[in-house]
């Protein structure tokens, strides 16, 4: 028996098909659709997971199952996303959506929360009964595992750390909130602040205020390789 787990970030869907023992037999990475065009992101994640299942070794058994790991506020039946900061989702009934479309058990869920609880069952937390999972990518985000059960609050949106509130009256989040830790702590952040120094002519001698000029956005690839 096999599953199919599929991450919907602000730049890249990665899907993959998984064993029971969480072993990844297969994997597939497609760039996300403009962040304005929800529809094409939904087209995007039933195309993958067709994918995906044709290509899944058929010596593993039947795909049986998708997991769908999306960037944002989840409801607690794990059916729609009440809000993303990075996609135009408001109160999007995903897993409606994809069962129209796929032959599967669909479960959805928030990317960090499924992150946390793969990291439990398979990674670094298996030996653990509690344990707290920080991810940082696009934007930041958070999953608490509490004797052996992932905290989810009571609307399914416990454990955002990433819009925990660290700056009084600090920058706008994309959460309508403002001071939250991913506007300090994320890829997005850094770029900001990559941008505005290289606005200021400094870190010259890395060549990001001469890339600034000649590109006029710098990207995560220009900072880190600079």
């Amino acid at each position: 028996m096999q599953a199919i787990g599929i991450d919907i970030g602000g730049t890249k869907i990665a899907g993959g098909v998984v064993t029971e023992l969480g072993e990844i037999v297969a994997e597939r990475r497609v760039p996300t659709p403009t962040s304005s065009d929800s529809e094409a992101i939904v087209t995007a994640v039933v195309a993958m997971i067709r994918e995906l299942q044709e290509i899944a070794p058929k010596d593993g058994g039947d795909v049986v199952a998708a997991g769908v790991a999306a960037p944002g506020f989840i409801d607690a039946a794990q059916s729609t996303v009440y809000y993303t900061p990075n996609i135009p989702w408001r109160n999007e009934p995903l897993r409606a959506r994809l069962n129209a479309e796929l032959d599967l058990h669909i479960t959805i869920d928030n990317d960090a929360n499924a992150a946390g609880w793969a990291e439990f069952r398979f990674g670094a937390g298996r030996l653990a009964s509690d344990m707290t999972m920080l991810t940082i990518g696009t934007g930041v985000g958070g999953a608490i595992v509490t004797e052996d059960r992932l905290f989810r609050g009571g609307f399914g949106t416990g454990g955002e750390l990433g819009h925990m509130r660290v700056v009084p009256d600090g920058l706008l989040c994309g959460c309508g909130a403002h001071g939250c830790i991913e506007q300090y702590g994320s890829g997005r952040a850094l770029l900001r602040m990559a941008n505005e120094v290289a606005d200021r002519g400094g870190a010259t001698g890395h060549g990001l205020a001469d890339l600034r000029a000649s590109k006029g956005e710098l990207t995560g690839h220009d900072v880190s390789s600079s």
